[in-house]
């Protein structure tokens, strides 16, 4: 398996379409001939999927926690107000 970090980034490249047209070419040419290469992007997209879910996961974790400090805690109820007014009809 390909571990080199010259080898990560130029995986990376690929998969996020950074790199030049050129070397995207050039890629495409190494994974037709390099069966090991296609297995190395294969795992290196899902890992890139996993960490991506994570990473949402773990926003979504914090904008929750802060929404419960803001409309739960008494210390923050004009701001809660002044939030709320900005959606009621007039």
């Amino acid at each position: 398996m390909r571990t080199s970090l010259n080898n990560i980034k130029e995986v990376d490249d690929h998969l996020l379409n950074q790199s030049a047209p050129q070397d995207a070419l050039l890629f495409e040419v190494k994974l037709i001939i390099d069966p090991e290469l296609k297995y190395t992007v294969m795992w290196h997209k899902q890992t890139l999927s996993i960490v991506n879910q994570y990473g949402r996961n773990n926003l979504r974790a914090m904008i929750e926690n802060v929404h419960q400090q803001l409309f739960t805690q008494p210390e923050h109820q004009t701001f809660r107000q002044k939030i709320l007014r900005l959606f009621y009809k007039r």
